[in-house]
């Protein structure tokens, strides 16, 4: 084969850019589409060329039913004598073991996309087989992608490290249970997946550095590094590498595990904790509430009896969770159930010449770092204050309860964290007995309550948002809220319900859409955004105030904020749409 050859009557030739042990991958063109194409055919080899063609075959039927932003795409099969052709999108990326020693962060932004690419591939009943830093392709905006999908099912990828051993994947990166012997295992493509990401901060294999021989003696004896470069993605990897398969995480938990570190927020991992000795120190606070301080936590390992109480996510009221006559201690209270979307609920308290907003809110978003308590059995994380705010976190299985005391106006003295703890003792309890009080107050059947975010966009509207990932919506909690992201650009997507005073000129610019009065808030979000309020529906509080309850539609990128704000004002007619009537 040689530059400028056609291929099938149709795919040109390029420059040669890859040979493994069982593929070469050439450059093309597409001519009658006139498009930049990848072509990968099996390598030369008298001994096992048939073997690999049949390997490129296997790759290109598990491709052919995979479609997902983080996969690369198949685009045709064409058979080339008793070998076969493998057409793939082209995209400008280059490997993972070309990138370098990767700072954690970024480690973990790339290993969480290729967690959902093994997601799909896994609930399509697959297994890879061979993720390592050779088959992750990224790109300069870090969008990666997983490719090689030959060894997948174990479907002939031994690879001979000696006369006699045979192995399936890479020894570097093998799993302890595959060097032994055992079949590989959606367990095994995700610890080869903590192994990939160990090497991608360390720039060596966990491993270490030695010839293959030497690595499956060291990763059947579960000789495995600790990190020490990893920083915040250093338990997580620990969590990927466990040298027991069923105490590792799935794909989908491994990618929460490592979206939450690449966003600084880690998450809730439901799943009971390894045994471990750890001294723990034990006092009593002033609200009788027996702690104990366990650890600075950068995952959260809720005990195994964690009260499931937010399973129906619409039904427990949060302004259950508040106590004005505790809270009284520190000014005058008032309790207000309307004070923003429907998963929150707050009390303002007015100390002297300062106001102060105590708010618990329900959310789906993993909890901060910060000391990890346990109070009558529940779990709390509590950070410092930052930003003007004192916040605490009860993780729960199906999501968390966060409260906030933050001051709203004045700049008098006050103590938040006393005043959100007096607020998360009451927390506590309400939680340790099992059980938050469903709400009561009467809503209108067309409230906005009652929708789900993530259906008020179909497929045909979702189009209209450049290289929109309509598969993978991230609903928040309640599904009052939505976010889709770009797999393109640094773009995203959010619809989200509100409650707040009628807007007015002042709030943005007036328009209407599909009906509905709406305003153009622009940046209100911040630069690099622009927010669409749509008045939904209209409604009276409990003291008889005129409300608003709003459709808020945000578009965030790199975009020139016209661009943005036009695609926000596109996006919001089709959701109007299909707002109750």
């Amino acid at each position: 084969m040689e530059a400028n050859q056609l291929i099938a009557g149709r795919y040109r030739l390029g420059e040669k850019v890859g040979a493994g042990g069982n593929a070469v991958v050439w450059l093309g063109v597409d001519t009658k589409l006139n498009r930049r194409v990848a072509l990968k055919r099996a390598s030369a080899s008298e001994e096992s060329g048939s073997a690999r063609t049949r390997r490129l075959r296997r790759e290109a039927e598990i491709l052919a039913g995979l479609n997902h932003p983080n996969i690369v795409t198949l685009l045709d099969v064409e058979p080339d004598g008793d070998s076969v052709w493998l057409v793939m999108e082209y995209v400008e990326l280059s490997s993972l073991d070309r990138q370098g020693v990767l700072p954690p962060i970024r480690a973990a932004a790339i290993g969480a996309q290729v967690a959902r690419a093994l997601q799909a591939v896994h609930a399509a009943h697959i297994v890879h087989g061979d993720v390592k830093p050779q088959n992750i392709l990224v790109g300069d905006d870090d969008h990666a992608k997983l490719s090689d999908f030959g060894s997948s099912d174990a479907a002939e990828s031994e690879v001979t490290v000696s006369d006699a051993t045979l192995v399936p994947g890479t020894p570097g990166y093998v799993a302890p249970e595959v060097a032994d012997g055992r079949n590989p295992s959606p367990a095994s493509d995700v610890f080869s997946l903590g192994a990939t990401l160990f090497a991608a901060v360390e720039g060596v294999s966990p491993y270490g550095q030695a010839n293959p021989r030497a690595q499956l003696r060291r990763a059947i004896a579960r000789s495995v590094a600790t990190p020490k470069q990893a920083g915040p993605l250093t338990p997580v990897l620990a969590e990927l590498m466990a040298p027991d398969p069923d105490s590792r995480p799935t794909a989908e938990h491994a990618r929460q595990l490592l979206e939450a570190v690449a966003t600084g927020r880690p998450p809730v991992a439901i799943r009971k904790p390894r045994k471990r000795s750890r001294r723990v120190l034990r006092w009593v606070v002033p609200a009788a509430v027996l702690v104990v301080v366990t650890t600075v936590a950068a995952i959260v390992l809720l005990p195994h009896d964690s009260p499931d109480i937010l399973a129906d996510q619409r039904g427990p009221d949060p302004c259950a969770l508040l106590d004005t006559k505790a809270l009284g201690r520190f000014g005058t209270t008032d309790l207000n159930p309307y004070y923003g979307d429907f998963a929150r609920c707050d009390v303002l308290i007015n100390p002297g010449s300062s106001q102060v907003d105590v708010k618990v809110e329900f959310g789906n978003t993993p909890p901060p770092t910060g000391q990890v308590q346990t109070m009558s059995g529940v779990t709390v994380v509590t950070s410092p204050v930052s930003g003007g705010q004192c916040d605490r976190t009860l993780p729960l299985p199906r999501g968390n309860i966060d409260i906030t005391a933050k001051v709203d106006e004045g700049n008098g003295p006050v103590n938040l964290c006393e005043i959100a703890d007096t607020a998360t003792a009451k927390a506590v309890s309400v939680v340790a007995a099992g059980a938050i009080p469903k709400r009561t107050a009467q809503l209108n059947p067309k409230s906005l309550f009652y929708s789900d975010a993530c259906t008020l966009l179909d497929n045909d509207a979702l189009s209209l948002f450049p290289g929109v990932d309509a598969l993978h919506p991230q609903p928040d909690f309640g599904n009052w809220g939505c976010v889709w992201q770009s797999t393109t650009k640094r773009e995203q997507l959010t619809l989200r319900f509100d409650r707040d005073s009628p807007p007015n000129a002042s709030d943005g610019q007036p328009l209407e859409i599909a009906g509905h009065a709406a305003f153009d808030k622009g940046n209100y979000y911040g630069d690099g955004s622009c927010e669409i309020a749509v008045v939904a529906d209209q409604f009276r509080d409990g003291d008889d105030t005129p409300k608003d309850e709003l459709l808020l539609v945000v578009v965030a990128g790199d975009l020139p904020q016209d661009q943005m704000c036009a695609q926000a004002r596109t996006l919001a007619a089709p959701a109007v749409a299909k707002l109750p009537r």
